[in-house]
């Protein structure tokens, strides 16, 4: 009889050792594959202080405060080649989760015109969180009243408003895109930088400028400058009276994207993690005052997928604009 339970019990105790094992597998499994486990790097392609690392760092601090992740996100610059050298360090990353960067417009314009090894393709999609607007500007004093009464001065003398701006960058894509619906012709001057173009137009060497809303605020509230359009898709909250190029009649809407990327390759968990927590991050009290609404910037999240389908569109968008303007073939 005492053989029997003697053999039952070291069943009973083989069962158990089994489940417990087993138990504790899963639990290391489940461990294993929590994610994130470490800080995050949070790539910024450009040097300290510039609209890419203001948007990183309030990033880092929100996701901090409002306990969005489970660890830090750590704010890197790897400024160099127009945002190359950051981009092309986080691509070569591939399949790790512990890498992201922060996406705007030399994202698409430096692979284009530089020809980089890295483009929009050898990134994962992460979120879009936020679209930074154009407006059309002129100096306070100018002559030109609205775009109407622009457009018919510029059909009446082809290439006689001359129009400030930064070579490649997004001013032209919108001047380009402008003028081609409006079917006329600006006199286009390239500065080195914004900074440069305001001061053209302030000093009336230049008649017309784009600036982000952020940027042209305290000259406009000087009233040295005076907006006559947005080339939004709707009025700016800011700048209600402004009017959209749309509402003038030109079918124009150009918005610089801002948003987040991650290596190719990496987990799918990862990039449903990541996605949730920038859903959360756009839907913060913090986000919409101390970024947002601080910077003039329009609110607008999208997700993985929907982001992914707008980094391709918009590289079309500029490879079209390009080659219309012979900047590439």
């Amino acid at each position: 009889m005492w053989r029997k339970v003697a053999a039952v019990s070291i069943v009973l105790v083989l069962v158990l050792g089994v489940g417990i094992l087993s138990g504790c597998q899963r639990a290391a499994e489940t461990k294993k594959t929590a994610y994130p486990e470490k800080p995050i790097e949070l790539v910024v392609p450009f040097s300290p202080g510039g609209g890419s690392d203001v948007m990183a760092r309030t990033i880092a601090k929100i996701m901090e405060q409002e306990k969005i992740l489970p660890q830090p996100l750590l704010v890197v610059n790897k400024p160099g080649g127009g945002g190359a050298i950051g981009w092309t360090y986080a691509a070569e990353k591939k399949g790790d989760p512990y890498v992201i960067a922060t996406v705007s417009s030399s994202f698409w314009t430096t692979p284009l015109t530089e020809k980089t090894p890295v483009n929009y393709k050898s990134f994962t999609p992460i979120a879009g969180i936020g679209l930074d607007d154009f407006l059309l500007l002129v100096k306070a004093d100018s002559a030109i009243t609205d775009v109407k009464q622009m457009v018919a001065s510029a059909k009446a003398k082809p290439k006689s408003l001359k129009m400030g701006g930064t070579s490649t960058s997004d001013d032209r894509v919108v001047t380009s895109l402008l003028e081609k619906k409006a079917g006329i012709q600006f006199n286009y001057v390239p500065f080195k930088g914004g900074g440069d173009v305001m001061t053209a137009l302030l000093g009336g060497h230049v008649d017309l400028a784009w600036a982000n809303p952020g940027e042209a605020l305290a000259q406009i509230e000087a009233k040295k400058i005076r907006p006559i359009a947005s080339a939004s898709r709707a009025r700016l909250s800011k700048f209600p009276g402004v009017p959209t190029l749309k509402e003038a009649g030109f079918e124009v809407v150009f918005q610089q994207r801002r948003g987040i990327v991650a290596p190719l390759g990496i987990p799918e968990e990862a990039v449903k993690v990541l996605e949730a927590a920038f859903r959360k991050l756009s839907e913060t009290t913090a986000w919409k005052k101390d970024y947002l609404e601080k910077n003039l910037i329009t609110p607008e999240f999208m997700g993985s997928k929907d982001f992914g389908q707008a980094l391709e569109e918009r590289n079309e968008t500029y490879k079209t604009v390009y080659k219309d303007l012979g900047v590439i073939k």
